[in-house]
């Protein structure tokens, strides 16, 4: 699977893939052609960027007492 990254394309067959695994109505890919928004895009990245760290740094703590920070596992003083 190559990195989704790596073309406009890639990333928008990943997000459609991913918007379809989660039910509910499904996406498709239409020949309507839009603009590229890169700000929103980057922005949305960032988001999703954010979000997953908030959820594996939650997760961890739930866990155990250990978080990953700039990829190393670190221990957490208990209160």
């Amino acid at each position: 699977m190559p990195n989704i990254f790596s073309t406009p394309e890639e990333l928008k067959q990943w997000a459609i893939e991913l918007a379809n695994s989660c039910g509910g109505a499904k996406v498709y890919k239409s020949k309507i052609l839009a603009k590229a928004n890169p700000e929103k895009a980057n922005k949305l990245l960032e988001q999703f960027a954010v979000d997953y760290n908030d959820q594996v740094v939650q997760a961890n703590q739930e866990t155990d007492n250990t978080v990953m920070f700039q990829g190393k596992d670190i221990e957490l003083e208990e209160e």
